[in-house]
């Protein structure tokens, strides 16, 4: 959980970067699709942060339980 708050944090900061005069010069004219894929990728962490702390706040019982390989 700490490291997908940590990816949202450094998206949002990221894209606060990009609408900078500093950080148009340093994207140039690709701007605006590193604008589109950090704003998708802010979505994605946003509801997997969310849907963690839904999780952990039900107490999964599946979450408990150690993952192992398949035939073992």
């Amino acid at each position: 959980m700490l490291r997908t708050a940590l990816t949202l944090i450094l998206v949002i900061a990221a894209l606060y970067l990009a609408f900078t005069p500093r950080g148009l010069a340093l994207l140039g004219p690709s701007r605006p699709m590193v604008v589109i894929a950090l704003g998708v990728m802010g979505v994605l962490q946003a509801s997997r942060y969310a849907r963690l702390r839904q999780d952990q706040k039900r107490g999964d019982l599946l979450k408990s339980i150690p993952k192992r390989p398949l035939g073992i």
